[in-house]
């Protein structure tokens, strides 16, 4: 017999959110929506358990509404007959005494929140035994915590939390309160399934066609990088197997495109275009790029597409050194051709990519200056 779990992680309740500006606020309650729609998936898809792998709340110690927000959801899940099992992350730590979970209560929840595993929780879910294995790492205590996620002798699934790094990760260095793992480490675990964490992108680790553990990603962007659908995982667990699907749950897309402003000879063509690119619940960070006759005027563009995105960042990759512009007013008999003159000496001189792109900064910024009636 299967077991049906909704596996989640990095939900990063109560964050700040501070780089999206404006839109944080609104930014805070979209997590708290995607939360909402999270519960009501675990309902609708009639799955046994919940499984948070840590990073719930984007502190040990979010602030009291948030808190009841989730109470009142794990709430709705115990009177479904729904379990919930979850281990903290490095953001919603028990390090500190005064953590979330030594706090409050939550309704429901099997917390695995020993420094290792001595033993796991066994659980009976429709008539199987259902053993949990997870731990809450501190870096002064837990020299063997992976180890003891290994598998003890009982019959029925076996089933782990995690919140660590696969090595080799490109997406960030190692830090003390991380845990770094293997793919060969996991597979030794000898578990029908690892639920992990940490990890902001989905993705499912296979040995030999068999999947044994999956990120299931944030399940609504935090940053820039976590861009396009974000899910959450149902997967269908038996003793030596698993199914995971994956599920979107996000309230608004993140994404980050390039255009080439070089193709668009007028400002409002350009602006036609980044606006054919618009929804109003996209958060968009836009690269323009190419070779231009005149500095963009990124502040006004920004001000004609407002209300188009939902948050929308403009970033002026492009290029003017070479244009004709700047050639003919190198000529001039004037501060301004001389300054870019000196720019195009110094330039010359340049013996790194970091100086030769400060001096085609210089050169945008006052051009620019110039442009907008900055005097010559």
């Amino acid at each position: 017999m299967s077991i049906r779990f909704l596996h989640t992680a990095d939900l990063h309740l109560g964050s700040p959110l501070r780089n999206f500006g404006e839109l944080a606020r609104d930014r805070r309650l979209d997590f708290l929506r995607t939360f909402d729609r999270i519960v009501n998936l675990a309902i609708k898809r009639e799955v046994d358990c919940l499984l948070i792998a840590g990073d719930l709340f984007d502190s040990y110690n979010p602030d009291a509404e948030t808190v009841g927000r989730v109470q009142e959801g794990f709430s709705r899940l115990e009177g479904r007959g729904i379990r919930i099992v979850l281990i903290p992350g490095t953001h919603d730590n028990v390090v500190f005494a005064e953590n979330v979970y030594s706090r409050f209560t939550f309704p429901g929840v099997t917390l695995l929140a020993e420094a290792e595993v001595s033993a796991p929780v066994r659980l009976e879910i429709r008539g199987v035994p259902v053993w949990f294995y997870g731990f809450a790492f501190r870096s002064d205590r837990s020299a063997a915590a992976l180890a003891s996620l290994r598998r003890r002798e009982g019959g029925g699934i076996h089933v782990g939390l995690l919140h660590g790094s696969l090595t080799g990760n490109p997406e960030w260095d190692l830090r003390k309160k991380d845990i770094p793992f293997s793919l060969a480490d996991l597979t030794g675990l000898g578990l029908d399934y690892l639920a992990l964490g940490h990890y902001h992108n989905c993705a499912c680790l296979e040995v030999e066609g068999r999947t044994i553990a999956c990120y299931s990603g944030s399940p609504e962007g935090k940053k820039f990088g976590e861009n396009g659908p974000r899910h959450v995982l149902v997967v269908e667990v038996g003793e030596g197997q698993a199914v995971a699907e994956r599920v979107e749950v996000q309230s608004r897309v993140l994404q980050e495109l390039t255009v080439d402003a070089s193709l668009f000879a007028e400002l409002a063509a350009l602006e036609s275009e980044l606006a054919r690119l618009s929804f109003p619940d996209l958060i968009a960070r836009i690269h323009l790029t190419g070779a231009v006759e005149e500095p963009l005027d990124l502040a006004n563009l920004a001000g004609r597409l407002q209300g188009r995105f939902a948050w929308l960042e403009l970033l002026d990759e492009t290029d003017l050194y070479d244009s004709s512009q700047v050639k003919r007013l190198e000529r001039e008999d004037s501060i301004r051709g001389l300054f870019i003159r000196k720019v195009h000496e110094r330039f010359e001189r340049a013996d790194s990519a970091v100086e030769r792109e400060l001096c085609r900064e210089a050169l945008k910024l006052v051009i620019g200056r110039f442009g907008r009636g900055g005097g010559a």
